[in-house]
This record gives structure tokens, sequence and C-alpha cells, in this order.
């Protein structure tokens, strides 16, 4: 491959990670007012459920995935092939946003 290649899929690749970042983040922070809402004694609706259960998940998915980054060393290594192999046997250990189909995707961004 070029150098040129090479360069243009590591900026695809870290503007979709930036995109899915930007995504997960506005999904909490709907999720924190639909809380709120919920704390205040004000009825949600299934849609608003729906979302803040998503997003408990999503959030326990990226904890899952952040702290063996922080505790085990060669974890950098090993995560990555951990997400390749769960995902051929249909388990997603990525949040929504990571796994949303290529229409989800910003154009110019590839997941690979």
């Amino acid at each position: 491959m070029e150098k040129i290649v090479i360069i243009e899929k590591i900026e695809a690749g870290a503007h979709h990670f930036l995109y899915c970042v930007k995504t997960e983040y506005a999904g909490t922070k709907e999720a924190a007012q639909i809380m709120e809402k919920y704390l205040k004694g004000e009825k949600i609706t299934h849609e608003e459920e729906h979302i803040l259960k998503t997003q408990l998940v999503d959030s326990l998915k990226i904890a899952g995935v952040v702290v063996p980054f922080v505790l085990i060393p060669g974890a950098s290594i090993l995560m990555p092939i951990l997400i390749k192999v769960a995902a051929k046997h249909n388990i997603e250990l990525l949040p929504t946003a990571f796994n949303g189909d290529k229409k989800d995707k910003p154009a110019g961004g590839t997941a690979s």
C-alpha cells in the first residue's frame, strides 16, 4: 500500500471513532435529561424508557471495554481481537453508536 492510502485509512478511522464518541455523548446527555425528568416525578414515555435502558447498557459496555485497557497490560492488543471474535458470534461488546449501519455513519468514514 502506498503511504497516502494508509494515511487516508487512518484519518477515516479516526473520523469515524470521533463521530461515534460524539453520538454516544449525545445519547448519554439525552438519557440524563430523561432520568432527571423521571426523578422529578414526571411520567416518561415508552420511547424515553427504551432510550434510557439502551443508554444504560451502552454505558456498561463502555466500562467493559475501557476498564481492561487501564488495568490489564497488553489489553490494547487483546481487546480488538476479542471484539472481532465476539462480533462473529453475534455478541456486541461495543456501544450502539459503534455498531450502526453504514447509513448512520458520516460520509467518508469507514468502519474497519
